[in-house]
């Protein structure tokens, strides 16, 4: 979710990166330490990254604050903080920060990274905002109108549909930037247009 940008709040929103979605918190000064978190303050974006996140929360969260910046045109000041070390500006934003244990269950599950399973994101547009999140591993699942990123272990694809705009295309390659930075392994990003699939590709799935 992406509720509306106010650069003038006195107050940071902390959204929550919960299976491949962007919650904003209700009680915004606990950090879990198992996860990740986004924290809006206006000019200033920080990325809260929990010493017990797995890898898919941090890329989310990397992918979100770009997203986030491309909105201000480049203009926010991204800084990522590692969880316990906070510097004392970031703590005065909230009037009680404090660490908890909690953690919430990630998208990259361990079954993933022993079996290679392969997983396929969606990314798409709605109004001024821009959306992604995973759906199955299926021809049926790519649509004409979208992106899709096919994490197949040792490749990353970037599917781009016939009818998909210019910016979801950009979106899309900014997402597999992220996501390769951000999973274990080495892989290769190939953008793959709809109509023009390399065999290797549908083997994927």
């Amino acid at each position: 979710m992406k509720p509306s940008i106010d650069s003038n709040m006195s107050e940071p929103t902390v959204f929550h990166v919960q299976k491949g979605r962007l919650v904003r918190m209700k009680d915004p000064g606990a950090f879990g330490r198992g996860d990740c978190y986004l924290v809006d303050a206006g000019p200033k974006i920080y990325l809260w990254i929990g010493p017990n996140s797995s890898v898919d929360e941090k890329f989310l969260t990397a992918a979100s604050a770009v997203f986030k910046d491309t909105e201000r045109k480049g203009h926010a000041d991204i800084d990522r903080i590692e969880g316990g070390q906070e510097p004392e500006a970031f703590k005065a934003l909230f009037d009680d920060f404090h660490l908890t244990d909690e953690d919430t269950e990630g998208i990259l599950k361990k079954v993933q990274l022993e079996t290679h399973e392969h997983k396929l994101w969606r990314v798409h547009r709605e109004g001024d905002d821009t959306y992604f999140a995973e759906v199955p591993v299926t021809r049926e699942s790519l649509k004409s109108d979208d992106v899709f990123l096919l994490d197949a272990w040792d490749d990353i694809y970037v599917w781009r549909g016939t009818e998909a705009s210019a910016r979801e295309k950009f979106d899309g390659t900014i997402l597999a930037r992220q996501y390769d930075a951000e999973r274990v392994g080495v892989q290769e990003i190939e953008l793959i247009e709809e109509g023009h699939e390399p065999d290797e590709f549908w083997r994927s799935f």
